[in-house]
């Protein structure tokens, strides 16, 4: 191995939401990159600041296809034809836009729900034992099996009232891009690392191997992970 060569350097950035920070981490190298998801619905950036900035990353996904990982959050996925729910700014406006857009990067399988690597597992939100096992998902491929449901069934992810009755979804039935983190911490799968984002957090946040990493709006931090130890990485 060469002195400089880098050995499988995940960098994982929580939601950006209109965000280009991510521009400025990505200067690095890395083998991986992950979007944890949310890339609309800021209350301080202007919608055609958001979209220009989707485009951008959809753009950096096609030239690094087997390198770039887009995940989908609850502010992407309210738009998804046939869901029906409208979470916080969400852009009346602009819907058929988006929806057309995430349709299509759906179709052509450059966004999706989840994503592995070792023992470790990012989605938007995380993944409960209920939840898995409410859908029959495959513990053994939580990757593939959890991919598959979102394209068969896609009303799998939407928000649930649970036995908390909680409307910000902190409950152990919610969805991968829904459920909060008491509720992911009370209901975790054992055996791996989930890194998420979804809930805003000042700095990265560690809680028996689960990362919340949503901090781009408060903060620059975000998450490597380094021949499968984690870092914490600041703009």
């Amino acid at each position: 191995m060469k002195k400089n060569q880098v050995k499988n350097k995940i960098i994982v950035l929580g939601d950006t939401h209109g965000r280009e920070k991510w521009k400025e981490i990505i200067k690095q190298s890395f083998d991986k990159v992950v979007f944890l998801g949310d890339y609309f619905d800021s209350f301080d950036i202007p919608f055609q600041d958001q979209w220009e900035n989707f485009m951008d990353i959809l753009e950096f996904k096609k030239e690094n296809p087997d390198k770039v990982i887009l995940l989908l959050g609850n502010h992407d996925y309210h738009y998804l034809c046939d869901i029906e729910e409208h979470y916080s700014g969400y852009h009346y406006e602009n819907k058929n836009q988006i929806a057309a857009c995430l349709n299509s990067e759906l179709e052509d399988n450059n966004i999706q729900i989840c994503y592995s690597h070792e023992d470790w597992i990012f989605s938007h939100a995380g993944i409960t034992t209920t939840w898995a096992i409410n859908n029959n998902i495959d513990f053994d491929n939580l990757e593939k099996s959890i991919n598959e449901l979102f394209k068969t069934d896609k009303q799998a992810f939407k928000f649930t009232e649970g036995v908390n009755y909680s409307n910000y979804g902190d409950d152990i039935t919610q969805s991968p891009i829904w459920v909060r983190p008491r509720s992911l911490g009370q209901d975790k799968i054992d055996g791996v690392k989930q890194v998420v984002g979804h809930t805003h957090q000042e700095h990265i946040q560690n809680y028996d191997d689960m990362f919340f990493i949503d901090t781009l709006e408060y903060g620059n931090e975000y998450l490597i992970i380094n021949n499968g130890k984690p870092e914490i990485g600041e703009i």
